[in-house]
């Protein structure tokens, strides 16, 4: 099983959102949206950019002592300020109601806390993301 960190817009705006993830990218890690679907019923979904090293999952990100059933993700310190700026650049930059959630392959968001972009990148950087929480950013561009 994989932990994954990813942000998600209304599919309307996924043009915004790649420019967002390709601002992100500069931080040092890897941000990618998804292709948008094939089939026309779900073209409506919403757009999806998951953040990585390497591309794939988030597992690296992870440090040796992440326990999924804490109440944060205990990430490697030396990728904490990176995350910290890509999330916070993504925040900043995605539309406002852009949802971010670190989540356990399988697992549903349990809470929801509305948070700016400057919040965002303080929880990433302070390295308290939570396990089960999706994150609502209550400021940015319309």
């Amino acid at each position: 099983m994989c932990m994954t960190i990813a942000a998600r817009v209304p599919s309307q705006h996924r043009a915004d959102l790649l420019a967002a993830a390709e601002r992100a990218s500069e931080s040092g890690l890897d941000v990618r949206v998804a292709h948008p679907p094939r089939w026309s019923w779900a073209r409506n979904s919403e757009a999806e950019a998951v953040v990585s090293e390497k591309g794939g999952c988030a597992c690296s990100l992870l440090s040796d002592d992440a326990d999924w059933g804490a109440a944060s993700w205990a990430m490697r310190p030396e990728v904490l300020e990176p995350l910290a700026r890509t999330l916070q650049t993504l925040a900043e930059l995605a539309p406002r109601g852009m949802t971010v959630q670190a989540l356990w392959a399988g697992e549903r968001a349990e809470h929801e806390k509305h948070v700016t972009a400057e919040e965002l990148g303080t929880l990433a950087r302070t390295g308290r993301l939570g396990t089960r929480t999706r994150y609502v950013l209550s400021h940015g561009p319309v």
